[in-house]
């Protein structure tokens, strides 16, 4: 406190009482510390990313793209950084909006589309929100560059939902088009499954899903395997249930990772440090068995579990 009140080391000590404020879990306080060092050296690191870091957590994210502007501009973050930051609070922004305000939603989607074609949340949102007002070829492409980059579910759910009215087949052809572009990523090969599934191609599923069936499959495989033989042969199939039992002792799949949270769900900011852009798409460790997924309940958030380090 008496470094504060000398000029000349005043934001040494409040770097020194913000520390102090973050190891008694005093974050208002420590917040405080850390905007009045920002104010009186704009160029202090640790103050401008303790700040963004604050706006995050609260979901302030006009104030913190104002904050990544001026690190940015200061040389405090380069420039591939700033942008994919960016990217991550316009997507934030565009996920709120997207029900109320689809316009907004729409624009800032694909300013984040723009700074980060491979974020796959923004790509999705930029999917759904142009399909709706009929521009599928764009809404296409911008799914298509995410999914070459970044095979994931999110983005072949959007894809292959484009057009409303469209039928099982479409939708078949859609898939053969995902698997092509990603060559046959194990996404591509789930998604196939599960069009073919719906089309009741049997066989094409079958044949779809063969080649992740090898050494150890994942739940997805198993559970997608299972779907299979019920639907082609009665809930009473005896290979309907050997597959349900291997799903439940398979190892888990991807999931989206932040400070030893995973969730089936992407979102801005870790819900343990407030981190911005902590969650990445990864495969959880697999020291228990991945659970036998209920029936899902429609746009119902899934909750976010411990990974074991």
């Amino acid at each position: 406190q008496r470094m504060v009140d000398d000029p000349e080391t005043r934001v040494l000590g409040l770097r020194g009482l913000f520390v102090e404020a973050r190891r008694q879990d005093d974050e208002a306080t420590a917040r405080a510390y850390a905007i009045e060092a920002s104010r009186l050296a704009p160029s202090v690191t640790w103050a401008n990313e303790a700040l963004l870091e604050a706006q995050s957590a609260d979901g302030d994210w006009g104030a913190a793209l104002e904050t990544i502007e001026r690190r940015s501009s200061l040389g405090l973050i380069d420039k591939a950084a700033a942008r994919r930051q960016r990217a991550v609070l316009l997507t934030a922004i565009a996920g709120e909006r997207e029900a109320g305000e689809p316009e907004l939603a729409t624009e800032r989607a694909l300013q984040a589309v723009k700074l980060a074609p491979d974020l796959v949340p923004a790509a999705c949102i930029a999917g759904r929100l142009l399909a709706r007002r009929g521009d599928f070829r764009k809404a296409a492409r911008i799914v298509e560059a995410a999914w070459k980059a970044n095979p994931h579910p999110d983005l072949a759910k959007v894809y292959l939902g484009l057009r409303t009215g469209d039928s099982v087949r479409d939708r078949l052809a859609r898939a053969e088009v995902l698997a092509k572009i990603s060559v046959w990523d194990p996404e591509s090969r789930l998604a196939l499954g599960q069009a073919a599934l719906d089309a009741r191609d049997y066989k094409r599923a079958r044949e779809a899903v063969k080649p992740l069936l090898t050494d150890r499959p994942t739940a997805r495989a198993c559970l997608m395997m299972a779907a299979i033989e019920e639907a082609e042969h009665g809930t009473a199939s005896g290979q309907a249930r050997e597959w349900l039992a291997r799903a439940a002792r398979a190892p888990r799949d991807r999931v989206w990772i932040a400070d030893g949270i995973a969730s089936e769900t992407w979102a801005p900011v870790s819900p343990v440090s407030g981190r911005l852009d902590a969650f990445t798409w990864q495969e959880p460790p697999n020291t228990i068995a991945a659970p036998v997924e209920p029936e899902a309940v429609p746009d119902a958030p899934a909750a976010p579990v411990l990974v074991p380090a």
